[in-house]
């Protein structure tokens, strides 16, 4: 796991106070989607995977993603204007909206944002605060916006952050590549706010959670 300089050791990744958070794992982010995100598929598989490892281990998952309703947007006669509704991007009812197939279980939170981080435009801290989750491992579309306004603002907030450094992906631009504008994002919040490792370092972790819970279920006399 890669560590913020300042900060010495890895962050206890226990699901009794940590919640793997996915943010906008839409299909609006994707190769020559809505938002052209090249390396998007690749990081929602990564996630998929580490949502199954995570809730095997008994971890919960969390799914936020900025989605709009047609009420969002009222004319001066409180109707829903029209002009708004037919062609938001993210608009309810929209592919773009919609998370990619296989992703959400039943047992997963599901919520609303109406802007880039879900801290400042979600209800994110209260929904940690209300399950007593005070650790977010997260992944999502895109890195340097919605992921890394997120993770800011987690960190700032005193949460514990780690990002899955290959379950995110980012879009390119002003000149820099898709890639290096995901490398910069993740160097960036290594360096002042938060860690990051790999989706295998931690469905590893997650497999001998599970293990572990396997064996107290097996060794319990009721």
């Amino acid at each position: 796991m890669g560590n913020n300089p300042r900060m010495a050791e890895p962050f206890d990744l226990s699901p009794d106070h940590t919640v793997l958070l996915g943010v906008d794992f839409q299909q609006g982010f994707g190769d020559g989607a809505w938002e052209h995100t090249p390396d998007a598929l690749s990081a929602v598989n990564r996630f998929r995977d580490a949502a199954r490892s995570w809730r095997q281990a008994g971890g919960r998952v969390l799914m936020y993603r900025e989605i709009y309703y047609p009420g969002d947007y009222p004319g001066v006669d409180g109707q829903p204007i029209a002009e708004v509704v037919a062609n938001h991007p993210l608009m309810s009812g929209r592919a773009n909206a919609e998370f990619y197939p296989d992703l959400v279980e039943p047992e997963d939170l599901l919520m609303r944002k109406t802007g880039f981080s879900a801290v400042v435009s979600g209800n994110l801290l209260e929904v940690l605060a209300e399950h007593r989750w005070d650790t977010v491992v997260m992944g999502g579309l895109t890195t340097p916006i919605c992921v890394g306004t997120t993770a800011d603002g987690l960190s700032m907030a005193g949460i514990n952050v780690v990002i899955l450094e290959d379950a995110c992906a980012s879009q390119p631009f002003d000149g820099f590549s898709a890639q290096e504008a995901h490398a910069f994002t993740l160097a960036r919040f290594r360096y002042q706010f938060g860690q990051t490792t790999t989706t295998e370092q931690f469905r590893a972790h997650a497999a001998s959670l599970a293990a572990a819970r396997r064996d107290e279920l097996s060794t319990d006399p009721a």
